[in-house]
């Protein structure tokens, strides 16, 4: 490419140089020739006809030349002033007056017989003012002289002619090279300049010849406008290279976080590393895949922030804790004028990272993200925001506890200090603590039923001898049931409670368990429930829920049965069932399998919590069998089955017999067929054929039309599978007169 751009350079550089050079060449030429004119000639090429045309003009001379004169070295050197030999004289009247040998009888009559008065020159002759002739070499040069002058070839319209065509040359070639070499016009459009350079230059000499010397100029350099905006075109051409290499994803990973956005498409591996190069993928196999950038260059550890949205129980909030050393920061979890949580209450904080983390949290401070004890809300995913439960208990178990997070065993402040690490490894070196402390007075709040294993309402099995149930609160206790609402020292019913503060579950609530009895059929059953917890504070109000008793499920019908016909090589079937009572009048959930499938491989029908369900399949011919079973919300279920057959049929029917019966015609088809006829041939539509008639609209193989003796039918018959005969075939051709 560098060797190609200096010969650019050398060729425009040489072109420049060879139109400066033409165009000073041609300045001297023009200067050069016109003083030879008024070498030869005699005549002050100031004078009127120093370069127009050339006409016959006298002028007064100071005495007269001689022919012989001529030989010697006289002319006009400018400025009014002569030269003879070495000699300079300011007129032709001081040359006389210093050679008077020179003035004889010969030149007075060469100048017309009159020595020393006034004598003619001829200058398109070459002629002298005493009436002489040029040498035959100084009229040469003065028709060279004349080409840019006009005077060429004689002078008159030849001479003009002869002096716009060598302009125009001139200017021409001038303007091509500088519009190809130096203004890098296409080949066209630098011949364009060209053509337009020539016309200016021929068109403005003639008019500065014919002595217009400022219109002429003008109107060439007019027609060369014309001329160029004529022949200009807009067009350029260039050379493009197409080449196909495999498409590779942008550098970098600036957009890997673009793919988590849409929370209604999960971000798939694909879509991820199309993003950028160094896109890739977390958390996979999780219902939480996350793209991240996990670039080499990545030195910056995830920005943590508290995060407001998760914070509970309702009234908690953060606020700055000033306590924390720098470069740690955190926050104090208060509610109200009460800096400290009540005993059991069920904490949730959590915060949130600019970029997918993973975050652990520790009693302690640690400087490794490594040696910190706990996983950050108990998952080890790498995502934006993390949240973490605790419960914290009665001040006065002092118990030490286990688990996968912090427990808050004793009464005082409690400090959590969180580090997050990005999908490159950085880590905050920087830790970030959550503060909060546990109220020291005795516990003297009632126990909190937070949830039942069977709400409110539910149905419950017909015929249902004893239902099992789990009652869920907010601390240690003890819990009873009864069929009316009662204080809990009256209830019947114990349950079977979770008491150690370290046996609460996944929700951090601890576990009561019964048994619910005397549940009765067609009826609303109500049950309530009481607690008491281990520093005797009771339940005031009890917790209530009503149990509904039902009655069995039916399946009323299933389908297909029978056999199902078809045309094509496998058929669409619909499966549908269809149920009734049971605990919501026959709502419930169906499926379905084969008579071939294991006896737990069931499919779940279409039509969930509904007295209608269907599922369609495709099915080849042959005989089937297929199983059903419902199960509605209160447990109740029954099961069905159906069998069927599917026949493909792929021929045409048959016409097994025509005939005349009275008025009509009459065909019998070998199966249920529609039959239609034409009376002009058999090339046309079976949609628009005259349709044949039932003789009996339940029995759809006799068919009937309206006989006419010079009739021809051309009849097309069809079964109820769409087998036919082809666009120019016909079933039958039956003749009026031959019936």
């Amino acid at each position: 490419m560098r060797r190609k751009s200096r010969n650019n350079n050398f060729i425009k550089i040489t072109a420049f140089s060879e139109m400066f050079l033409l165009i000073a060449l041609s300045f001297a030429i023009a200067f050069v020739w016109s003083e030879e004119v008024g070498v030869v000639s005699g005549v002050d090429p100031l004078g009127p006809n120093a370069f127009g045309p050339a006409v016959a003009t006298s002028q007064p001379t100071a005495s007269i030349i001689p022919t012989s004169a001529v030989g010697e070295k006289f002319g006009f050197i400018g400025n009014g002033q002569y030269q003879w030999g070495k000699e300079v004289f300011p007129s032709q009247q001081a040359f006389a007056t210093a050679h008077p040998e020179l003035a004889t009888a010969e030149s007075a009559a060469n100048a017309g017989g009159t020595a020393g008065g006034v004598g003619t020159q001829t200058a398109a002759t070459g002629g002298l003012p005493g009436g002489g002739s040029l040498p035959a070499a100084a009229g040469a040069d003065s028709m060279l002289g004349g080409i840019f002058s006009g005077g060429g070839l004689g002078g008159g319209v030849p001479g003009l002619l002869l002096s716009g065509v060598v302009w125009a040359g001139i200017v021409g070639g001038g303007a091509y090279l500088i519009g190809k070499y130096l203004l890098g016009m296409t080949p066209n459009n630098s011949k364009a300049l060209g053509f337009a350079g020539a016309t200016t230059g021929f068109v403005g000499s003639i008019g500065y010849n014919m002595g217009y010397t400022l219109a002429g100029p003008l109107v060439g350099i007019g027609a060369g406008a014309l001329v160029f905006l004529a022949l200009y075109k807009k067009e350029k051409k260039e050379l493009v290279v197409f080449e196909c290499y495999p498409w590779e994803p942008p550098l970098g990973g600036d957009r890997c976080e673009d793919c988590n956005k849409n929370p209604m498409k999960t971000c798939s591996e694909y879509r991820c590393k199309s993003l950028g190069q160094s896109c890739d993928i977390v958390n996979p196999g999780t219902d939480n895949v996350l793209c991240v950038n996990k670039n080499k260059g990545d030195v910056s550890a995830p920005i943590m922030q508290p995060w407001s949205d998760v914070l509970k129980p309702r009234g908690l909030k953060y606020i700055p804790d000033t306590t924390i050393r720098p470069p740690n920061r955190g926050v104090k979890i208060v509610k109200g004028s009460n800096p400290c949580l009540q005993a059991y209450t069920k904490l949730e904080f959590g915060l949130t990272t600019n970029e997918p983390a993973q975050c652990k949290v520790s009693y302690d401070l640690t400087g490794k993200f490594d040696n910190m004890q706990f996983i950050f809300g108990n998952t080890s995913l790498y995502e934006y925001n993390h949240s973490i439960q605790l419960k914290v208990p009665a001040p006065e178990n002092s118990e030490t506890q286990t688990g996968n997070a912090p427990q808050i065993p004793n009464k005082g402040t409690y400090t959590l200090w969180t580090r997050c690490r990005d999908a490159n490894g950085n880590e905050n070196p920087d830790a970030f603590a959550f503060r909060f402390c546990v109220d020291p007075g005795p516990d003297t709040t009632q126990p909190i039923i937070q949830d039942t294993s069977i709400q409110d309402g539910s149905p419950v099995q017909f015929n249902a001898d004893k239902v099992p149930i789990d009652v869920y609160i907010d601390e240690p206790a003890q819990c009873k049931w009864s069929r009316t609402d009662k204080a809990f020292k009256d209830m019947e019913n114990p349950m079977s409670c979770q008491t150690e503060v370290y046996q609460f579950n996944a929700n951090l609530n601890f576990v009561c368990s019964g048994d619910l009895s005397g549940i009765k059929n067609h009826e609303d059953n109500k049950f309530c429930f009481r607690c008491e917890d281990l520093n005797g504070n009771t339940m005031s109000v009890s917790k209530c829920i009503t149990l509904k008793g039902t009655e069995e499920l039916n399946i009323v019908s299933v389908a297909p049965n029978g056999t199902i016909r078809g045309g094509t090589t496998t058929i669409t079937t619909s499966l549908e069932v269809e149920t009734a009572h049971g605990a919501n009048e026959g709502a419930s959930t169906c499926y379905f399998k084969s008579s071939q499938a294991n006896i737990d491989s069931y499919t779940v029908m279409f039509g969930e919590e509904s007295y209608l369900h269907n599922h369609t399949i495709d099915l080849g011919a042959g005989n089937y069998q297929f199983f059903f079973k419902c199960v509605d919300l209160g447990g109740n279920s029954a099961m069905a089955n159906t069998t069927f057959t599917i026949s493909i049929d792929k021929t045409n029917p048959k016409i097994t017999r025509v005939y005349r019966e009275e008025d009509s015609l009459k065909v019998v088809t070998d199966e249920d067929a529609q039959c239609v006829y034409s009376l002009t041939g058999c090339s046309y539509k079976f949609e628009e054929g005259l349709p044949l008639l039932y003789e009996d609209p339940i029995v759809k193989s006799v068919h009937m039309a309206e006989w006419k003796h010079d009739s021809t039918y051309y009849v097309k018959c069809s079964d109820l599978q769409g087998n036919r005969p082809s666009p120019s075939a016909c079933s039958i051709v039956a003749k009026g007169s031959e019936l």
